[in-house]
């Protein structure tokens, strides 16, 4: 029995053969090509940006009552002033600072049947941080407020510049590249203000609640 050795060219030729050959069934069977990989943007995943990053300046207007906070419109009298102030984003949390100048409309301290004190304007130096959601930044804010208190009915004191505390906070939601709208809340408090009633020495504190909504206006 002889066997016959093939030549290596003819081995190499029928090899080619057949590798065209699989290639071509492979390609009628349709085998399924991987997806392509999803991008952020794809999967409908918010990614954090510097949008809140810059100055602002804008106006408020709300209501602002003294004492306990109640939801009775009755005992609120109107509030409004202007702000202006820089925000800072890092990553999905925000920075900032803000000065406020408010204005109010019959702020009255009862200290004693028919006596108290009264409050025109306060002047408010704050910081803010919160956590940016997209277009809408959730808030907090606190710091220093200064206003003149003026005496009332059968309050004597003069009138006095009173230093206190103010905190809140807030939501803010962007309305296009430059403009954006915010609900407010916020409590400010007197500590140990000296008054004299009746030809009576005394101290109180001092509290009142303001809810307003402000327009801003980002650089």
């Amino acid at each position: 029995m002889h066997i016959h050795r093939l030549p290596i060219a003819t081995v190499f030729a029928g090899l080619a053969v057949l590798s065209s050959g699989a290639a071509s069934q492979a390609a009628d069977v349709g085998y399924p090509v991987p997806a392509p990989a999803l991008s952020y943007s794809d999967a409908g995943l918010a990614v954090a940006t510097d949008d809140w990053s810059g100055a602002y300046v804008g106006g408020s207007i709300g209501g602002r009552t003294e004492g306990d906070f109640d939801f009775d419109l009755g005992d609120y009298g109107l509030t409004a002033g202007a702000q202006a102030g820089y925000l800072q984003q890092l990553g999905m949390f925000v920075l900032g600072a803000e000065v406020q100048g408010l204005w109010t409309d019959e702020l009255h301290y009862a200290l004693t049947p028919g006596a108290g004190l009264a409050q025109d304007w306060s002047v408010a130096a704050k910081g803010r941080a919160g956590v940016a959601l997209g277009d809408m930044l959730l808030y907090g804010t606190g710091g220093a407020v200064f206003s003149e208190l003026k005496a009332t009915g059968a309050t004597s004191s003069p009138s006095n510049w009173h230093a206190g505390a103010v905190f809140g906070g807030g939501l803010e939601h962007k309305l296009g590249d430059n403009l954006s709208l915010r609900a407010e809340y916020l409590q400010t408090r007197f500590f140990d203000v000296d008054s004299t009633v009746a030809g009576a020495a005394r101290e109180d504190d001092l509290v009142n609640h303001s809810t307003t909504v402000g327009l801003n206006y980002r650089f």
